[in-house]
């Protein structure tokens, strides 16, 4: 009786661990700075053209406090998923959608979504947003 109680939790334990990776595995490293770590769905890529769509998220090793609007909220949150555009031929970005949560690797409802409707804007030079461009436009082409 024990042996076959034991093999069930065994097998519920293996089970949460294969489901948890398979949600995992969608998220690939793209790079680190001291306060966060980026990731990028490579299945989100789409291309357009030169243009690549891509998902990333911004994981916090710290809680983080801002100011949304409207309404005005303070919100703390630990990561942010953000759907990118790339012109890979001009070296241009823009944030598309931006969705705010509250656990870490974006885990749960998000607080806070927008869409950002901002115009392409040349790449700013710090190595996390050209690691990002790279996995947009490098890994697109695949």
């Amino acid at each position: 009786m024990k042996g076959k109680r034991a093999m069930k939790k065994w097998t519920v334990l293996l089970l949460f661990l294969l489901l948890g990776s398979q949600a995992w595995a969608d998220w690939n490293f793209i790079g680190k700075t001291p306060e966060f770590t980026m990731y990028g769905d490579p299945s989100s890529i789409q291309r357009n053209g030169s243009v690549a769509k891509v998902w990333v998220m911004g994981d916090y090793k710290a809680v983080q406090s801002s100011r949304f609007p409207p309404p005005l909220l303070w919100l703390n949150y630990q990561s942010v998923k953000e759907l990118k555009e790339y012109d890979c031929a001009n070296g241009w970005h823009r944030t598309v959608k931006t969705a705010i949560f509250a656990a870490r690797l974006a885990k749960g409802d998000p607080l806070y979504t927008f869409d950002s409707g901002a115009n392409f804007a040349p790449m700013v030079g710090t190595p996390i947003d050209v690691a990002q461009f790279q996995f947009g436009c490098e890994d697109g082409k695949r």
